[in-house]
């Protein structure tokens, strides 16, 4: 439907290429986030991981309860139970969002089009 090249059509295709461009973006910059996101994950696990090492070592002679192991993985358990939520939220939010704009623009282009047609073979 690229056909018609109207000043209506032409402004609805750069609306259109505009909003594939800031896609592309929020793609890129959600990558970088996750990224850091996993590395920052990565280094509380080895902290937390070394704590519950250390108790898990003193559990096995008796010097440390076992209960206080499972009491020390509980920040990261935490932790990690807090980013699930947030990630899950965030993105079913988003994703809803995307698809509505990607829909009225996709709207809009067929309305252009179709007052392009009716303009140029007349009513």
């Amino acid at each position: 439907m690229r056909e018609i090249e109207s000043p209506p059509t032409t402004a609805a295709w750069t609306l259109i290429d505009a909003e594939k461009r800031r896609d592309r973006l929020i793609k890129r910059m959600c990558v970088a986030a996750w990224s850091a996101t996993l590395v920052v994950v990565m280094l509380f696990a080895v902290i937390v991981g070394a704590t519950v090492f250390h108790m898990y070592r003193l559990a096995q002679v008796g010097a440390e309860t076992w209960a206080n192991v499972f009491r020390s993985a509980m920040p990261f358990v935490g932790a990690l139970w807090t980013l699930c939520l947030l990630v899950a939220t965030l993105s079913t939010v988003a994703l809803f969002l995307r698809m509505r704009t990607a829909s009225l623009s996709e709207i809009r282009l067929r309305l252009a089009a179709l007052e392009e047609m009716i303009a140029t073979h007349g009513a």
